[in-house]
């Protein structure tokens, strides 16, 4: 029951993690365009140049989740690695009893406010087709200061709870991984990686 539900977290934080990968093509493809555009023609778009942040901070939150979930995020190497996989599993279902899971909560907490904070900024229109019209010509909520810039700026400020989502969502599954190793229902016990 434990490993199915590890599995099918797993899958979905893979999705996360190809979705991060083709956010990084589109963001190379977009400064790209900008710097040939700025230096070969002598245009820029402020647009596009914010546009190239937000996707630098969606590929970086949303892949948080999942460099916990392939392990490749930074630890302190020098010390876990000489520990045996009991003792690193005991750290790791601590560590996240402890400390990711519950900062994970309430940064979606506190991520969630931030944005709706951005979102109910200026006028709302009272139906869908007027909020429709709205998002796409003068935008919902909080908009970029700078001319030229982008509109809805809540829908980045979403990408903070909704990364931490995933991120919680990553912990239950690292967490449970880890205590399947430590009650001998894990391949990773006996050596082998899955």
């Amino acid at each position: 029951m434990l490993l199915k539900i590890e599995n099918s977290i797993n899958k979905l934080i893979d999705a996360v993690g190809v979705i991060a990968g083709m956010l990084l093509i589109i963001l190379v493809l977009v400064i790209s365009y900008n710097v040939v555009g700025r230096y070969a023609f002598g245009i820029s778009s402020v647009a596009l140049e914010e546009f190239s942040w937000h996707l630098y901070s969606s590929l970086f939150l949303l892949g948080i989740s999942y460099a916990l979930r392939t392990e490749s995020h930074v630890r302190v190497d020098i010390i876990f690695e000489n520990l045996s996989i009991k003792t690193q599993s005991i750290i790791n279902v601590v560590g996240s009893l402890v400390a990711l899971f519950p900062l994970c909560l309430i940064v979606i907490y506190y991520g969630w406010g931030f944005m709706m904070d951005s979102y109910q900024l200026g006028s709302h229109p009272d139906t869908i087709s007027g909020w429709l019209q709205q998002f796409f010509t003068t935008g919902i909520g909080e908009k970029s200061s700078d001319p030229g810039g982008l509109l809805n700026r809540f829908i980045i400020r979403g990408m903070i709870p909704l990364s931490f989502l995933l991120l919680a969502l990553s912990t239950v599954s690292f967490f449970l991984k880890n205590l399947n190793i430590l009650m001998g229902q894990s391949k990773e016990e006996s050596g082998v990686t899955p």
